[in-house]
């Protein structure tokens, strides 16, 4: 069935690599058609049949584009003079692909002087978009600052160094932009380590930015924010210093040095030489072993809460919890050494361990919780992104 699939979309793949021009311009795909036509026609200028296909689809492209720039100038409407100049430049894109002809072949069609036309067409929207850009600002919001920001992206695509649109665009864009700050904030009924929140503001927000949404893990006062997301601590819990023990026997079955074979008479066997018979003396030993296990544990838990500054409404909250913990085993043994199994070998070969401080076992939580509330942001990254001014 896959391969079936595979070779369906490879010949459909095929096909569509091997249409004719003409096909194209039964379809009405003009530039399609003229991009083969004038392919085959560099390599034979003698193909009628392509000379053909070329005049029919490009003076109907031609002839389509014109219709449409007499349309919109008869409109009259300003914002009209982007698509003037784009259809201007097609106009002349489409001319400079016959332009690459033979003189045979050139001959057939009447080139046009654009110049001054598309001269004209890129001055006006120029200054149409960058006017409509700072009207856009001027109106103030976050949602007219985006539409000044497409604005005055179209006047750089048109002329890169027009005006001051470098300094508009960073001004449009900051002005378009959600500002979210990530504030911590304490509510449980245990102090935290100093360092704790040192350690969850490397959280890492970049990843996090977009074209409209910037994300601060410091306060700045200049900047007036849209969102705070927090993360509320309300659980603070590290568990006691635990020690338990278990008890457990190892055994084995080891060869203990040799032992005569016996007949059923009780008497030494012979081989064939006269000598006695002995075998592999096998003994089971026992090993007594107890196992130490240590464990402490420290659990950070509460909630991450997006709120709208500006409405002071709560967006979402989601709850949170990490658990940071130290476990440790170790064993001794009493009996025969050479009963115990490979694990048993490794844990009595261990020391029992000082446990960590409360304070430790908490800036490891704090690693965790960093981590994980990373996640939670990352998880839900479009949900501030939108406009809400």
């Amino acid at each position: 069935m896959i391969k079936r699939s595979i070779l369906f979309l490879f010949s459909i793949v095929l096909l569509m690599a091997c249409a004719s021009s003409e096909k194209y311009l039964q379809k009405g795909q003009y530039d399609k058609a003229i991009d083969k036509s004038v392919k085959k026609l560099r390599k034979d200028p003698g193909n009628d049949k392509e000379l053909y296909v070329l005049k029919e689809a490009y003076g109907k492209a031609q002839d389509f584009d014109k219709d449409r720039i007499d349309f919109l100038e008869k409109e009259g409407r300003e914002e009209n003079y982007v698509e003037i100049y784009d259809l201007y430049v097609r106009l002349d894109r489409r001319q400079d692909k016959i332009k690459t002809l033979p003189s045979a072949v050139l001959r057939e069609f009447t080139i046009v002087n654009y110049d001054d036309r598309l001269i004209a067409s890129k001055e006006q929207a120029a200054e149409t978009s960058y006017a409509l850009g700072i009207d856009y600002l001027e109106k103030g919001g976050r949602e007219n600052a985006r539409r000044a920001y497409r604005e005055f992206e179209t006047v750089k695509s048109i002329y890169s160094n027009y005006k001051d649109v470098d300094a508009k665009l960073s001004q449009a864009r900051y002005e378009g932009t959600n500002q979210v700050l990530f504030v911590i904030e304490n509510n449980s009924e245990s102090v935290l380590p100093v360092r704790f929140d040192q350690e969850l503001r490397k959280i890492g927000l970049g990843d996090l930015n977009g074209t409209w949404i910037q994300y601060s893990v410091y306060e700045d006062e200049e900047v007036d924010y849209d969102y705070f997301v927090v993360l509320n601590i309300k659980d603070i819990i590290v568990s006691p210093e635990q020690i338990t023990k278990e008890k457990y026997t190892d055994s084995k079955e080891i060869q203990d040095g040799t032992k005569y074979v016996l007949d059923e008479n009780g008497n030494v066997k012979k081989d064939s030489l006269g000598n006695d018979m002995r075998e592999p003396n096998f003994i089971t030993v026992e090993a007594e072993v107890t196992e130490t296990r240590q464990y402490k544990e420290g659990i950070v838990g509460g909630t991450i809460e997006y709120i709208n500054i500006e409405t002071d409404q709560l967006v979402k909250r989601e709850d949170i919890s990490v658990t940071a913990f130290f476990e440790h085993f170790s064993a001794n043994f009493n009996g025969d050494e050479r009963a115990l199994s490979k694990e048993s070998k490794e844990r009595v070969e261990v020391n029992q361990l000082a446990f960590p401080s409360n304070e430790s076992l908490l800036m490891d939580a704090a690693e965790l919780l960093k981590d994980r509330t990373k996640d939670v942001m990352y998880r839900n990254r479009g949900l501030l992104s939108s406009v809400n001014q």
